[in-house]
């Protein structure tokens, strides 16, 4: 039988993980709780655990293909400290053009010639997280509301 310490390193040594993250997994997997915060302190303490580490991993995965808006989902969901999130997000940001014409390129390769192939493209770029703005530049023209 392992530890609740042993089986966090596994967790930890396959990929990086929030100090949100892996508590939930663990959490998951084992019934007992009892020294988990400890436990996580001192994972932290010794460098195994680092949520800028996870976020830069987490951004570094999905970056080229997802927008601002799904990364910033995707921090939250795994429990990025806000302040980890923003300066991220900044990156990403000015990154998010270049990103959204190349899945737009990957799928699509040519403007749309009518309205319904103009309103699937923008669907397709706003369900990946891309800003109204950044799909207006790519698409040309108008899309609607403000910028994100």
């Amino acid at each position: 039988m392992t530890t609740l310490y042993e089986r966090a390193l596994r967790l930890l040594a396959r990929r990086e993980y929030t100090r949100h993250g892996l508590a939930l997994r663990l959490k998951q997997e084992t019934a007992a709780c009892v020294g988990l915060e400890a436990l996580l302190d001192q994972l932290e303490g010794q460098g195994y655990l680092s949520d800028r580490r996870a976020a830069e991993a987490l951004l570094r995965k999905h970056a080229e293909r997802h927008g601002v808006l799904r990364l910033r989902q995707d921090f939250q969901q795994q429990g990025v400290p806000a302040a980890i999130a923003l300066s991220l997000l900044e990156v990403a940001r000015a990154r998010e053009l270049q990103g959204a014409r190349a899945v737009w390129a990957r799928k699509f390769s040519q403007l749309p010639a009518t309205g319904e192939d103009r309103v699937r493209q923008m669907r397709y770029l706003a369900n990946r997280g891309f800003s109204r703005s950044t799909i207006a530049t790519i698409l040309g023209g108008d899309v609607g509301e403000d910028g994100e």
